[in-house]
Order: C-alpha cells, then structure tokens, then sequence
C-alpha cells in the first residue's frame, strides 16, 4: 500500500528528462511532493485523480500538449488549481495562449532555475488567497460583476443565473442604459452609487434588487446586485399594517386621518364640501359575546363588502368617495363634493336600507341595523378631528333617539351630549357612593282595596342637581350600560328589604323592572337567585316586569332569560302593555302573569270611547288567557268608577298612593295596626281603598 503524501503535492510535466529533474527538484525546494510524468495523457489523468497543490506543464508534450492539459483540467471546474505553463516562446502570442487555456502564470524557458522554487511558493500562497476570496464569493448570495467603464464584462459572479456572464440575463432591459450610465460616471469620479431596480413575471411577485456600483483600484466598476424581494415584501406588509385594517382590508383609523385631511385641503381650494358619516352596528356586540369573535369578524367583513359595494353604485365625476373601518364596528364613510350634503343623506340612506337585509352565516341570520350621524365641513367644523367627533354626536344621538337611523348634526347635540357624560359621571358616583334610594308603589286590588303589592321604584337625589327625574337618568343608564349595575343594586336592596318584612312577620310581593338590556347582556336570574339566597327570603315574592321590546329585539334570548326566572318562582308582569309592538305571538307564546295598561291608556279611559274600546279589548284578551290586568296611572275618581265597573283586576297610580319610603309604607299599609289609622278613603259603594 503506497503510504499518503506528507507534503502538498506538485504535478510535474515535460517530455524532456532534463526539464522534468529540474523542475521536480524546483518544487521540492519549495516544500512540494512531485508527481513526475513525460507526457500531456498521463498528467491529465493524475491532476484529477490526486489533489495536487499546483501544476508544472510543458507546452509541448507527445500525446497531449500543455495547452490542452490545462484546457481539461479548467473544464473540471477546479477554478483555484494554480497551472503553470513552461514555454520556450515568451511572444506575446504564446503568452496569451497560456492565458486563454486558463494559466495562472507562465516560465519561459530558459528558465531562472535559482529563483523558480521562489516563485512557485508565491503562486501557490497567492491562489490560496484567491481561493480563500472565491469561497467567500461563493458564500454571498448576492451577484456581482467587474465592468470596465464602458459597460464590457471584466469578470461575473452570477448567482441568479449561473450560465450567463452578463447583466442582460437578470436586469430589466429598460433599466440597462440607466445602468451603464452609472457605471461611467462611477468610473470618472470614483463615487459610490446605488439604484433599485423591480422586475417580475406576468403573474409572478415582483421582484426587487438594490444595485451598488464601486470603482476598483485599476479603474473598472464592481457591480454588486443584492436581492432586497424579502425586506421589500416586509416593509410594505409593515406599510400596510400601519395603514390598513387587518380584518377588512379597508383603511384605518391612521389612514383615514390622512385622507380625511387631504379632502379638506382639496375642498378649501376648490370651494366644495366634506360629508364625514359615522357609522356604527347596533347590538354587535351581542353577536360577539353570543356567538364568539370568529363569527362577529364575518360578519364586519360582510358589512364591509356590503358598504363598498354600495358605495361603487355611487361613483360619479368629481365626486371623492372612500370608506374606513376606525375600530370594532365603526365605519367611516367620507365624501368631497359640491353637494356633500345631500349626497351624503342618499348613502346613508341606502347603507341604512341594505343593512336591514339578513346576513347569513350558516343557518344563521343577523339584522345589522345601523346608526348614521353625518358631520359636513365647513359648516360643522373645518379640521378632521371635529368633523368626526360631530359625526359620532349626531351617530350618538342617532342611537339615543331609538327613531331616525340617520341624524345630521346640530350644535344643541354636543351640549346633550355633555350634559348626558356628565349625568352619566354623576350617576356612576351616586352608585358606587349608594346614594340612590328606593320608593316603593303600592298596588290594590279594586274589588275590596286591599293592597295585594309594591312596585320597587328608583329614585335619585344630586347634592348639586337635586332630585334628578327617572325619565332623565333611565336613558343615560341604559346607554351607558350602568341599567346592569342599578338592576343589581335594585335586587340586593329589595331582597335585604323583604328579609327585613319577613323577620317582622311581613310578606308582601315587590316588583321590579328588569330592562332589556340586562336580559340581553347580564343574569338577573342569577342575581335574584344568589340575593334570595343570601337573604333567606322565598324568590316567589319578587315580581319581574318587563317589556314587549325584549322579545322583539331577541326573541330566543329574551325567552331563555325570562325563563329562568320564571323557574326561580318569580311572578313576570309584560310593563306598558300596548304601546310598544303588541303582538298577540308574544302572549300566546311566552304568556306573563299579568298586564299592565299603560296609563296613556287610562288617561282618559272615562272620557274617550277609543281608549275605553282598548282598555276592554286589553281586559278580555286577559281574562281569556287567564292573565291579571293591572291598570297604571289612576289619578281622577272617575278613571277608578270605570275601572271598577269594567271588572279590572288591580289598579296603581297616585290617586291612590304615591311611591314612598319603606317605613312610611310599613306605617300606613303594613302594620297590623294600619287598617285602624285615620287614612282618607274613597268611598264607591262596597269598594274602599287608601287614597293620598
């Protein structure tokens, strides 16, 4: 077995015993094996099977000559191998011959043979530099090119197309002047330079590439082609994350604002008008808690599909139309034109019209209704930020009202609006403190006076405002969301109340209004049972009343709420019957235990047939379903005279008692001795009730 060579080896060739001793003893001199051979076929086939560390050919050699040598061994792609050629002719031909075979270096004969292992040694530690230099270029990914200044190909390194050498294979052809020219001027002022360039297929993403250009020491042009496709791709993913809503693809709030104030400036100059429509989906926030996000982002992404559609119907010359999503289910449509105003008026109204229909995911339908508040610039204000806060004034107010789905903005709105945010502070505070207080309304039944109830009544009393009207707060609370958190403090006090009657051997029922936001969007059947619980006091003496508007806004939550706490033994009394949307499927599908007559009917039940044929209507359908009639509002004697004669179960107002506070009821309807007081009555035969 041949032992490995200890030292680099150093092929050597040449077809004349003479040349080949000395040249063997110049690489050994040099720290070189040699591998000796007299002929071009046997060098060839050991320069690719050894790994040799630099070649010695002579130029003429039997079988093949040196030339062709280093011709086949370039072919094998072994680029760094340093190949010297040894010739006779130092021409300038036979020089350029050596090089255009792909010598590193050329000896002419007669050779320097004191100063040959010399150089040999540098031209091996040279082309180990080079080598060193081309697997670093091997490394960067980039492609790069030497150029003489008027653009000719010195040397390439094309990664993006290996087999060509020139630019052409992988710049756009419309940018190669624009390329040259800075290769010129890059090598008359020495100054670096950089362009960008984009290219791509039909149907393909474009591709980009920063191009940098540095003069060399000799005077040509080092191009540097960097691919920068990804870090382009990032940056505009980062633009249009800054820009653009993720789930719609519409502008957002950022953008929005940017484009709202170009509109302006655009207006100012021309003499035209902004319409700024604030948008927003009543009751989605139901479909998120209900049903979970994934559902709720279909359907803003149904809205949105639907407002852009909508708005495409719209498109005419000079008219600037663009909509954004600001967040959660606010939209914002914005319009330039001469007749903002009224253009603006007809998109909403046929946003308003078309987000009536159903939206269908699955089996499920949702009714996306809509509130509308539109701001026009200049009128309501000339910079972006009023505009929009006017907007969703007039979208606020549009919401409160409960009528028009549209409301174009006035000033008195954003002084209702501030004196609501400042009640509603006020009211957050009476809350929290527990200044609010209860009043408690008797009920009798009007066939012998006996008090056979209570309804639980809030009251508030501002040390600034004074005593601040129900009709006034009720609204702010119900907005705002705080109707929850007062439903909740109404139960934990009545059901302390009751206790307290209990322990005094007192039970009387107590009613209390549930409003439909907190069937919606709280539990009250769990607050009731967790109060009844807690106090030690039956829930059957806790009546709930409610309104129609529950079961028209959600049929199936309301029931299911209703339900249970109809389960808990709560007695439930549908309030204001017959001024809402009085349907007969309400009664015969979730039948209440009573109704109660709102007293715009009984006003003037005594004087007007009309109020006095619905009252009787209201009163048989009642007694046909088996249903207890409460009539509200009793203040004259003879509203009480016909009630009683009509046969009504049970009668409540001031005519009778007003709300009071628990221990004046205790004193005058609760006490054993109550009945033996001096209390005014009202005497209509056997018929006898406490009057004020």
């Amino acid at each position: 077995m041949t032992p490995p060579f200890l030292k680099p080896l150093a092929l050597v060739a040449d077809d004349e015993d003479g040349g080949r001793l000395l040249l063997a003893e110049a690489a050994i001199v040099a720290g070189f094996e040699p591998l000796v051979f007299d002929n071009g076929l046997d060098a060839l086939e050991a320069a690719l099977t050894h790994d040799v560390a630099i070649v010695l050919l002579d130029v003429e050699m039997p079988g093949m000559g040196g030339f062709d040598v280093c011709r086949r061994i370039r072919a094998s792609k072994r680029m760094s191998l340093p190949i010297v050629i040894v010739t006779g002719h130092d021409d300038k031909t036979a020089i350029n011959l050596a090089f255009e075979a792909g010598a590193t270096d050329f000896v002419a004969k007669p050779v320097n043979w004191s100063l040959l292992s010399h150089r040999l040694a540098y031209i091996v530690r040279n082309a180990d530099r080079e080598a060193k230099v081309l697997t670093l270029l091997e490394a960067i990914p980039d492609a790069l090119w030497v150029l003489s200044p008027s653009g000719g190909l010195r040397w390439s390194q094309n990664k993006l197309a290996p087999d060509a050498t020139g630019l052409t294979a992988v710049m756009p052809e419309s940018r190669l002047a624009e390329i040259l020219e800075t290769v010129a001027q890059t090598a008359l002022d020495a100054r670096p330079r950089m362009l960008t360039v984009r290219d791509g297929a039909s149907g393909e993403a474009p591709r980009s590439a920063e191009l940098r250009f540095t003069r060399c020491e000799s005077g040509d042009v080092l191009v540097v082609r960097q691919d920068t496709s990804e870090r382009t791709a990032a940056a505009q993913r980062i633009e249009h994350l800054a820009f653009f809503d993720t789930l719609t693809g519409l502008p957002n709030r950022q953008q929005c604002g940017e484009l709202a104030s170009r509109c302006l400036e655009e207006a100012a100059t021309g003499s035209q008008s902004v319409a700024f429509m604030y948008l927003d989906l009543n009751g989605f926030k139901r479909i998120n808690d209900t049903f979970g996000h994934s559902v709720g982002d279909t359907v803003l992404q149904r809205v949105a599909k639907i407002l852009c559609a909508t708005l495409e119907s719209f498109v005419r010359p000079a008219l600037e139309l663009f909509l954004a999503r600001l967040g959660g289910d606010e939209f914002v449509i914005i319009a330039r034109h001469a007749e903002a105003r009224s253009i603006a008026l007809a998109i909403a109204k046929v946003v308003a019209e078309e987000l009536e229909k159903p939206i269908l995911y699955g089996t499920l339908e949702f009714i996306t209704a809509l509130s509308i508040g539109i701001a026009v610039y200049p009128e309501d204000g000339r910079d972006v930020e009023t505009l929009l806060k006017h907007a969703d004034t007039a979208m606020y107010q549009a919401k409160m009202s409960g009528g028009p789905k549209v409301v174009v903005y006035a000033p008195v709105m954003s002084a209702r609006i501030r004196d609501s945010l400042e009640l509603e502070t006020r009211l957050r505070r009476a809350l929290r403190d527990n200044a609010l207080a209860l009043r408690y309304q008797p009920k009798f039944r009007l066939t012998d006076g006996v008090l056979v109830g209570v309804e639980a009544l809030v009251r508030w009393f501002d040390p600034e405002l004074g005593e601040v009207s129900p009709n006034r707060f009720v609204p702010v609370a119900e907005e705002s969301g705080l109707i929850v958190d007062i439903g909740a403090w109404v139960i934990r006090n009545v059901a302390e109340q009751l206790a307290l009657w209990n322990a005094a051997g007192i039970a009387v029922p107590v009613a209390i209004n549930v409003s439909g936001k907190e069937l919606l969007f709280a539990d009250p059947a769990r607050v009731i049972h967790a109060e009844t619980a807690r106090t030690g006091i039956p829930a059957s003496l806790i009546e709930v009343e409610i309104t129609e508007s529950v079961f028209v806004t959600d049929a199936i939550a309301g029931r299911s709420n209703v339900e249970r706490i109809r389960a808990l033994g709560c007695r439930v009394a549908l309030d204001d019957f017959g001024t809402g949307y009085s349907s007969l499927s309400y009664l015969t599908k979730f039948p209440p235990d009573r109704l109660k007559i709102d007293r715009s009917f009984i006003q003037n039940v005594d004087q007007s047939y009309s109020d006095a044929a619905i009252v009787r209507a209201i009163m048989s359908l009642a007694k046909t379903l088996g249903l207890l009639v409460t009539a509200e509002g009793l203040e004259r004697d003879g509203q009480l005279r016909w009630l009683k004669a009509c046969g009504c179960d049970e009668g409540q107002g001031y005519l009778l008692a007003r709300p009071i506070a628990a221990a004046e009821l205790e004193r005058r309807f609760l006490r054993p001795q109550a009945t033996q007081e001096e209390i005014p009555l009202i005497e209509s035969g056997p018929f006898r009730v406490p009057r004020r």
